[in-house]
């Protein structure tokens, strides 16, 4: 059965535009592009572009591979391949938004506006003035179960620019009778190859998902780190060569990186770094009172001593690191430092 049979019963198909192809299946190329254009000019009145606050989240590459570190307490999430919306809600009225676009009767996302309309009314007074963001799913590339369609799945709440921390976004999903967007891994982060296997896993049905989003709570909020990655399935990439734009990972290329991380952190450590600081300050070159420097500070002084004294006392783990020694040191002195901090 094709998808257009499949959907027929949702509420919000005749906002699809998998109805609209059906319908205009037999027109010509010139009576299409005739419509087109005369759909465009009516809707032209009601574009209201919309300067969207939520980040571009960026695909995972190796320079991201640090921005993670062994204990931060991550969330996983399934990448539904929908269209990123959301919606804020006040006293008896709602606004929704596209990406880039306010919302509206006429410009309305495949019915997105329509959904909100019916819903908005559930959210409790105390999430009003919130920006609810989700996907509208509807259908794309992946194919879902038909009951899929036609929801809304919170992934996110936005209050004055910061992100919720998800177990509260979880919550407020399930205070508005929303769905959530199905998490696949709740807990500590242990390595981007145990990350790897969640890509491709569903919750939603069908084969095979797009890929996955990975929060870090730990980290979330921050203005140094890349907290949120998103990595797709490589073959849900290969089958859909429009979106080449979409980045794949090198799995042996991980493996070797995480082999390098792991010898590097077994050196670069908490009790090295602390044995610096003290040495520097001895000789005069941190203040006793090193805390009061910023972390960006105190690397750059801190950080070539503590590769000396890696290649000093440790030169095998140095040598079978190899040239990617320097960054590890860097990050791993940096986490030593903001521990170390935290002990002040």
């Amino acid at each position: 059965m094709d998808l257009y049979e499949r959907l027929k019963d949702n509420k919000y198909f005749e906002y699809f535009e998998v109805k609209k192809q059906h319908d205009r299946a037999d027109l010509t190329r010139e009576e299409l592009l005739t419509l087109f254009e005369a759909e465009n000019e009516k809707r032209k009145p009601y574009l209201m572009w919309y300067d969207n606050p939520f980040m571009n989240i960026q695909s995972f590459t190796d320079k991201f591979f640090y921005m993670f570190s062994k204990g931060d307490s991550i969330v996983i999430q399934e990448k539904i391949d929908g269209s990123n919306t959301h919606m804020n809600v006040s006293d008896g009225s709602f606004e929704c938004f596209s990406s880039n676009y306010r919302l509206n009767d006429f410009v309305h996302l495949q019915g997105f506006w329509y959904w909100c309309n019916d819903n908005f009314s559930k959210v409790p007074d105390k999430y009003w003035g919130l920006d609810i963001y989700g996907e509208w799913l509807v259908p794309h590339h992946c194919e879902y179960p038909a009951e899929r369609y036609g929801n809304f799945y919170v992934f996110d709440v936005m209050e004055n620019g910061k992100y919720w921390v998800q177990d509260n976004v979880e919550q407020l999903a399930h205070d508005c009778g929303f769905e959530y967007a199905p998490v696949l891994y709740k807990g500590d982060f242990t390595s981007w190859a145990d990350i790897m296997s969640f890509v491709g896993k569903t919750k939603l049905g069908g084969e095979k998902g797009e890929g996955v989003v990975v929060k870090n709570q730990t980290s979330l909020n921050s203005t140094k780190k890349q907290f949120y990655m998103k990595i797709v399935d490589v073959e849900f990439q290969e089958t859909n060569k429009s979106r080449q734009i979409l980045k794949t990972v090198d799995m042996d290329r991980i493996v070797q990186m995480e082999e390098q991380r792991v010898l590097a952190e077994s050196v670069v450590t908490v009790p090295r770094v602390r044995k610096i600081i003290l040495k520097l300050v001895d000789s005069g070159e941190l203040p006793s009172t090193w805390g009061i420097l910023t972390d960006t500070e105190l690397l750059k002084i801190i950080k070539p001593y503590v590769y000396k004294d890696c290649v000093k006392e440790e030169k095998d783990i140095v040598d079978k690191v190899g040239r990617g020694f320097g960054k590890l040191c860097n990050n791993f002195t940096l986490q030593a430092i903001e521990k170390l901090k935290g002990e002040l």
